[in-house]
């Protein structure tokens, strides 16, 4: 690719434009950092010369190492420049339950007026980055089964706010529970989908994280910026995800033996739009392979939602699921799926996960979790945030030469949307776009700690700089400023209701 020959319109330009008109005639994409200022103006000696001359014009300021691969040209800054200026405001947040003050993992943190938010990691984490003119506007938290909080952004005057959610039972309006069949549910939930999803095409921005640990060791961790093209939900063309921009690091000191690759994680990742794409125990002609239980109604963004709980039936011989699926009471709309690979399942699904193993050596997956949730905007049903871990077996048996090698590896891949375009969207062109057998460690570069500028993202457990160190600290949940603001909210709380007693005590004494 570098050696090709390309004739620009123009020897002078900005450096964004420069790389779209050398990709668009290359027939490749370029992938970069944001330290590569595409903005900025640059000039070129010759019209017509071979990529690599071009490229060398265009950065002759800058230290960049260049890379092919997989049909890209990938630019990685090899010198760290000033820090920039971010032109946002960000929110640090906590969400617990307000009892036990476990963190809530993976609660939704949105924008009232728009389709942008985040969600807690796997401590209840979050930082939300809001531009100036979006502070009018109001933070919404929520979590399944839990009442939805609501906040005024211009009130937040702290760098640190801790959300209390309350799994109380919710006051809501009466409704009429009919019928109570979940199989019924279900099926009027699926003929629903053109009703209470977009019938536009739209494409979203989101982070995409993607993890490996071997025996909890971590051993990568490569994060990406990403654009889907998302097809109306009557389609049935596939929908595109392609990477924006993105980093990685890695700990090679720790595998041992074996090198564990994931393949398609952006590509398997899209599949998680259950309404998009229905798995089995959403699809009829699976449906006599489950066994379906409605459970109770919760809350979900103060909406009554139906909870129906579904496992495989005895005797199934298939790899099937099991975990529970949410509708919407009024509207019947899927709002959200938590599932598994079952137990009778896994044994009949190695094919599905493992696709190349070394020889004499046993591979076997041991179980494989997924979430996805939606949220509403605009009186639909929007995707927001999934999540998937496969975990795999690795064995062999001691022999002359090798020893007895018994590993269990797990991956992990998750993504949130930020935001979402309906305005002048066009279909990705075919080489842009993430394929089954893509891996996404190879199509990124290793960056520095400003990489993500005033993207929104989901804060890991550790720093991607701190990747190579064992995640969390199991019997230590907050750090010293949580502890902190956690007994400062119970103060207020606590001074608010001896306030409530006294006046409650004094009202009592004027009634005597």
């Amino acid at each position: 690719m570098l050696e090709e020959e390309i004739n620009l319109s123009h020897t002078t330009g900005e450096i964004g434009q420069f790389l779209k008109e050398i990709g668009r005639k290359g027939n490749f994409s370029f992938t970069y950092t944001s330290q590569i200022q595409v903005h900025r103006m640059a000039s070129v000696l010759q019209k017509k010369q071979m990529v690599k001359n071009h490229l060398a014009d265009i950065f002759k300021y800058d230290s960049i190492q260049i890379l092919e691969q997989n049909n890209k040209v990938l630019l990685i800054p090899l010198r760290k420049r000033s820090s920039p200026v971010l032109h946002f405001r960000l929110i640090k947040g906590l969400v617990i339950d307000s009892k036990t003050r476990r963190p809530l993992p993976y609660a939704n943190i949105f924008l009232f007026n728009k389709n942008s938010g985040t969600v807690t990691n796997t401590n209840g984490r979050f930082e939300l980055k809001v531009a100036p003119a979006d502070m009018i506007d109001t933070l919404g938290i929520s979590y399944i089964g839990y009442k939805w909080i609501t906040i005024p952004l211009e009130s937040l005057d702290t760098t640190l706010i801790i959300v209390r959610l309350s799994s109380e039972r919710i006051q809501i309006k009466e409704i009429v529970v009919k019928p109570l069949d979940p199989i019924y549910i279900l099926t009027k939930a699926i003929e629903k989908i053109p009703l209470n999803y977009d019938r536009r095409p739209a494409v979203f921005t989101g982070f995409f994280r993607e993890s490996t640990r071997q025996d909890n060791k971590n051993i990568s961790l490569s994060e990406a910026v990403i654009n889907i093209f998302k097809e109306p939900y009557t389609s049935i063309r596939n929908d595109q995800i392609k990477i924006f921009k993105g980093r990685k690091g890695s700990n090679t000191d720790e595998k041992e033996f074996i090198e564990f690759v994931v393949q398609g994680g952006l590509y398997n990742t899209i599949k998680l739009d259950i309404v998009k794409n229905l798995p089995t125990f959403l699809d009829a002609e699976y449906f006599p392979l489950y066994e379906y239980k409605l459970e109770r109604i919760v809350a979900h963004f103060e909406r009554p939602v139906y909870a129906i709980a579904f496992d495989q039936r005895e005797g199934v011989k298939y790899p099937c699921y099991r975990g529970k699926v949410y509708v919407d009471v009024s509207t019947l709309a899927i709002v959200g799926a938590v599932f598994e690979m079952s137990d009778r399942g896994i044994n009949f699904a190695t094919g599905i996960y493992v696709k190349k193993s070394p020889r004499r050596v046993g591979v076997k997956p041991i179980n494989a979790y997924y979430q996805v949730f939606y949220r509403p905007f605009h009186g639909k049903w929007n995707l927001s945030n999934a999540r998937s871990e496969v975990i795999i077996r690795v064995r062999r048996r001691k022999d002359k030469q090798q020893d007895k090698y018994n590993s269990l590896f797990s991956s992990v891949s998750e993504f949130v949307i930020t935001g979402k375009d309906t305005a002048n969207i066009t279909r990705f062109k075919t080489e842009e776009v993430s394929r089954p057998k893509d891996v996404l460690e190879d199509q990124i570069g290793e960056t520095d700690t400003e990489f993500w500028g005033d993207e929104n993202i989901i804060i890991p457990e550790e720093p991607i700089e701190r990747t190579l160190i064992k995640l969390g600290r199991k019997n230590n949940f907050f750090s010293e400023q949580e502890i902190a603001a956690i007994k400062v909210e119970e103060e207020k709380e606590a001074e608010n209701k001896l306030d409530y007693g006294q006046e409650d005590s004094k009202n009592d004494s004027n009634e005597e």
